[in-house]
């Protein structure tokens, strides 16, 4: 399967951007349990992809999950013993700014000790630390 990218971007090299702040969608909207991140980084297309398919495999039958990035930026790398200079470089991959308390995948159908399970996996998968949340019902 192709990775992810984005189908029609704005900008094809944008400027850098730095990983400031806290994040607003702290809550799961759509699963049971959620994980966000703990650690602001910018996940690139193949480890959400490595996660994905980490859950598709590992999910029970009634299990579903989601995933609340998306790599929207472009990464740009030039050749190795290339010199300095003459434009930026081309884009190599795309990834997904991620700042602290983002939530980064949901999912519904398994109980609570399949989804500690499951940080942890997601943690090793992405190399950052994650906590795991559970949804709480807004009044």
């Amino acid at each position: 399967m192709p990775l992810l990218s984005p189908a029609n971007p704005k900008w094809r090299k944008p400027h850098t951007s730095k990983l400031n702040g806290i994040a607003t969608d702290t809550f799961v909207s759509f699963g049971e349990y959620g994980v966000i991140a703990l650690e602001p980084t910018f996940l690139t297309d193949r480890q959400i992809e490595t996660v994905r398919v980490m859950l598709s495999r590992s999910m029970p039958k009634g299990g579903k999950y989601w995933i609340r990035v998306f790599p929207d930026r472009s990464y740009t790398k030039r050749p190795l013993e290339t010199r300095m200079g003459k434009g930026k470089a081309d884009v190599d991959h795309w990834e997904a700014a991620v700042v602290r308390g983002k939530v980064l995948f949901e999912w519904i159908g398994v109980d609570e000790n399949f989804s500690k399970k499951l940080a942890k996996k997601i943690s090793a998968k992405i190399g950052i630390r994650v906590k795991l949340i559970k949804r709480t019902e807004i009044i």
